[in-house]
């Protein structure tokens, strides 16, 4: 039991887009009635059709089927022999089933495209744009590029000026578009292009651009001079009639009290000088007594100097005095609402128990934390902390900074009975002065609004 099958011929030529058909002879040799169908192997399903598509017959009968083949114009279809199998299935005797083979010579075809990406580029001086080329063809396409300026206004420069593209691939290529002549101002000139894609013999694809040129100038250049030589006018009326009196008045102060000083100080000297001629002129008394030289021959002892009694001065005191730590303080929760400011100094030794404060808000209160300042004035290495009832908002490293302000839109805000904290850990005390030789030093101050807490 079972069938056989044999194609009229075997190879069948076929172009992708077109349809080709081809005779199969199905027999029955089996020994009862049997119905037959068909399946395709090793192409895909769609590619092919049965006519009829199921076949009933006598045993020892046989009857022509026609196989219609269509592959699509894509560049899914292989170029070349394609070889496929057209299984004849029983019914009656599956095991008695039989496959037909047969060979398509698939013939090549070309089928590109081309595009500009973006269409139309703005500058003053140039426009890039992107020409891809798509091979939709079963075959490789080596397209060349050349720029065509039907007006002659532009210049055109591609790279590559050749590709290679394999079949369902993209090549792409860099157009670059620039004026032959620029202005300073008006309005933009729209300047019309083309990108001409020839391969072989073939019919060459012309793929359009347009190419916008912006005048030099803006056209807020104009607007933006007139308002700066206005600010600079306002600015020149403003120091004549209003800034510069007020430095000339206060430049004249400041040499009046300067002439002052100095005038007082010198009437002082003045006084000193008529009180010390007042001295030397005054009581009747005469010019001081004139030295009598000692007479000829005489000798004149030298005068006796007492010398200073000699005092020993203590040793010096070699003990290194303990290291300078400032406490950390906490001023009292503040029940006052308005601006509210204060900071917390830290003081910690390397790699000791972390050194912390920080401030609890009373009841009634809340805290709207908008400007911090950090502070680690002797270059010291370690780690800052801010904490929020245990929650770290904060995370520093001292050798990151020296002085850090953060200022926010949205404060951060803490509720009554929550606690803000700065905590440091100390890893190397700082060498910048005034440094301690044990300690790593920090100061954090906050700044925000009390409020009161909503009901």
């Amino acid at each position: 039991m079972g069938a056989s099958a044999s194609f009229g011929q075997a190879v069948v030529p076929v172009e992708p887009g077109g349809t080709a058909e081809v005779t199969v002879r199905v027999r029955n040799t089996g020994s009862i009635v049997d119905q037959f169908t068909f399946e395709a192997i090793g192409i895909p399903v769609d590619w092919i059709v049965v006519n009829p598509a199921e076949v009933r017959l006598f045993p020892d009968t046989e009857e022509d089927v026609t196989v219609s083949i269509s592959p699509p114009r894509s560049a899914d279809t292989p170029l070349g022999d394609l070889t496929f199998a057209l299984r004849v299935i029983s019914a009656e005797d599956p095991d008695g089933s039989v496959a037909e083979e047969l060979t398509l010579q698939i013939a090549p075809f070309d089928l590109r495209a081309g595009e500009l990406h973006p269409h139309t580029s703005t500058g003053r001086s140039k426009g890039v744009h992107q020409l891809a080329v798509d091979n939709h063809g079963n075959t490789p396409i080596q397209p060349e590029f050349t720029g065509l300026d039907p007006d002659g206004l532009v210049r055109i420069e591609i790279k590559p000026t050749h590709l290679t593209v394999e079949p369902g691939a993209a090549g792409l290529a860099t157009v670059t578009v620039r004026p032959r002549k620029r202005f300073w101002r008006g309005q933009p000139k729209s300047l019309p292009f083309q990108v001409v894609i020839a391969q072989d013999d073939e019919e060459p694809e012309i793929v359009d651009g347009t190419f916008v040129q912006q005048p030099i100038l803006p056209k807020w250049f104009w607007k933006a001079l007139l308002a700066l030589i206005a600010l600079l006018i306002l600015l020149f009326i403003l120091w004549q009639t209003v800034l510069k009196p007020t430095v000339e008045s206060a430049a004249r102060d400041t040499a009046e009290e300067v002439v002052e000083e100095e005038l007082g100080e010198v009437d002082e000297e003045v006084a000193a000088l008529d009180e010390r001629l007042d001295a030397l002129d005054g009581g009747g008394e005469g010019p001081p007594p004139a030295t009598t030289a000692p007479p000829p021959g005489t000798t004149v002892p030298p005068p006796v100097t007492t010398a200073p009694p000699v005092t020993t001065a203590p040793p010096p005191d070699t003990t290194e005095p303990p290291p300078e730590t400032t406490p950390t303080t906490e001023p009292p929760p503040p029940t006052e609402t308005g601006p509210f400011d204060f900071q917390v100094r830290l003081s910690d030794p390397p790699n000791g128990p972390a050194d912390s404060g920080g401030l609890d808000f009373a009841a009634g209160t809340e805290f709207e934390l908008t400007d911090i300042v950090f502070q680690n004035p002797t270059g010291a290495v370690g780690e800052l902390r801010i904490l929020r009832d245990g929650e770290v908002l904060f995370q520093l490293q001292l050798a990151n900074f020296r002085d850090l302000d953060y200022h926010f839109v949205a404060p951060y805000v803490f509720e009554a009975g929550q606690r803000i904290e700065a905590v440091l850990l100390c890893v190397e005390p700082g060498t910048l002065l005034p440094a301690s030789p044990t300690t790593c030093n920090a100061f954090v101050s906050f700044s925000g609004f009390i409020t009161e807490q909503a009901a």
